[in-house]
């Protein structure tokens, strides 16, 4: 079975070109935000993604640039930019799941979740995800199934996919890469790279198709994180059954790094950085790598699969950055990694469960070690990075990724009620979805009154200025009759 080149070509050629200059230098240089994932109670990791630009919804929330998250039972959409408050949109009905990913594809149509070690590939429409009735996943007659060996995978235009996991040849390797071609019937595995050797590792598409894998651990000799990269027209011309699948690290395919964590979360960005999750905790011969992840100069890449430079110099600033979201930088693992599109973030998750000690001036108390293991019972946290230029429609500073009221400036960012909703955009008080009377009811309760005084409500302090006067009152007036969400 063959994915038809021109559906998969014409697909990659909707995949969003380059909109800045080189996001690389800004992301370390500019404020992050960081928020709150749902809580592990099952299982042992997060999975997550963002939405691309759609005019899609889903019961009236809009799904352009918000984060899609799952762990334990549930996958789980983020109510609003700027916002630790997640609702459910699908269940599994048979037990927590420990989720390899969670991909979205670039148009936003479709979605690959993979449930967990052993368990099947789910591929299903976002548009059967809902806030008002979740489906079940594996009962919902649009949800495809499919048994495949998985570790990570990448969306191959909108209609495939590219998958790295404990997928091996005859040779009885213990990885490789194959595609999925989504339309056909049946849906079979088409090799693409064979003989990877050591553990599977992330995999990544850029928008000329260019695709990196790795290694994910592999310790005699010691080539835990290494990254490899085939050009477009080489993953094209096996796709199309013109060459035969290729041996890793043979004729074909470009050493992009030796090691870099453990590759285990890969990703390009618009500008084609390459981004680089995971760690390498336990180390080898001593030298352990976690508490960050990576990034690669674009420029780099393109160079390296162009044949014209060598390997990334990971002592060059120009060409290797480190962001560090955790103060303590002890974290096992900076993994998943999404690029939102939309928004232009790039979202790097971390676990936060162990020596978070921090002094005030944001320095860590005890660090060095990976003591953040991940675990049950673990609030993952994911911190967003943004490049110059990023969508910040009211102009209050903040990115609209990271604003919890993006068309209402608000550079305060008060959510005093923790709905997800900004005050200034927030006049539903008593949290019912609905802006009516009764809200009018509470605000009048507290009018005129101030901050400290008796009666004073600092859910109707819309503009937090400490006092709930008429400045309020038009606040509230100019929503009444309106219904979440509130932007």
């Amino acid at each position: 079975m063959r994915i038809v080149a021109s559906s998969v070509t014409a697909a990659l050629l909707l995949l969003s070109p380059s909109v800045f200059a080189d996001a690389f230098d800004e992301y370390a240089g500019n404020t992050s935000y960081t928020f709150d994932l749902p809580a592990i109670a099952g299982g042992w990791s997060v999975a997550l993604d963002g939405f691309p630009t759609t005019a899609q919804e889903i019961d009236g929330y809009e799904l352009a640039g918000r984060l899609l998250a799952a762990n334990d039972q549930t996958v789980y959409l983020q109510k609003n930019y700027g916002s630790s408050v997640y609702v459910p949109v699908a269940t599994l009905s048979d037990g927590p799941m420990d989720p390899s990913f969670l991909a979205i594809s670039p148009d936003g149509s479709t979605i690959a979740l993979g449930v967990g070690y052993g368990a099947p590939l789910l591929v299903f429409p976002s548009s059967i995800l809902s806030i008002t009735s979740p489906p079940d996943l594996l009962s919902h007659v649009d949800v495809i199934e499919l048994d495949v060996d998985y570790y990570d995978l990448a969306w191959y235009g909108n209609e495939a996919l590219v998958i790295n996991g404990g997928w091996s040849d005859p040779g009885g390797y213990t990885s490789g890469v194959y595609a999925l071609d989504l339309t056909a019937s049946p849906i079979t595995e088409i090799p693409l790279i064979t003989s990877i050797p050591g553990a599977s590792a992330g995999i990544a598409v850029d928008s000329e198709g260019n695709l990196v894998t790795g290694i994910g651990h592999l310790t005699s000799p010691n080539r835990t994180g290494e990254l490899r990269i085939w050009a477009a027209a080489d993953v094209q011309g096996v796709i199309n059954g013109t060459w035969n699948a290729y041996a890793y690290g043979g004729s074909e395919g470009s050493l992009l790094a030796s090691n870099v964590l453990n590759a285990a979360a890969l990703g390009f960005d618009e500008d084609d950085t390459l981004h680089v999750g995971g760690g390498d905790a336990f180390g080898v011969g001593g030298a352990s790598e976690n508490g960050y992840a990576a990034l690669i100069r674009a420029s780099v890449v393109a160079s390296v699969v162009g044949g014209s430079q060598t390997p990334v110099n990971e002592a060059s600033s120009s060409q290797y950055l480190e962001l560090a979201p955790d103060v303590c930088e002890d974290d096992s693992t900076t993994s998943p990694i999404a690029f939102v599109g939309h928004t232009s973030a790039l979202a790097i998750v971390w676990n936060p469960s162990g020596d978070e000690y921090s002094s005030p001036a944001g320095q860590c108390y005890s660090a060095g070690s990976a003591s953040d293991f991940w675990e049950t019972w673990v609030t993952p946290k994911v911190t967003l990075y943004f490049p110059d230029g990023a969508p910040d429609s009211d102009s209050d500073g903040v990115p609209d990724g990271a604003d919890n009221a993006y068309l209402t400036a608000n550079s305060n960012q008060r959510d005093t009620d923790g709905d997800g909703f900004g005050n200034i955009a927030d006049a539903d008080l008593d949290n019912d979805d609905d802006v009516d009377t009764d809200d009018y009811n509470i605000l009048m309760a507290a009018w005129n009154t101030q901050l400290g005084n008796s009666g004073y409500n600092q859910h109707a302090d819309f503009n937090g200025d400490g006092s709930i006067n008429s400045t309020d009152y038009n606040i509230h007036s100019a929503r009444y009759g309106t219904s979440a969400p509130f932007y």
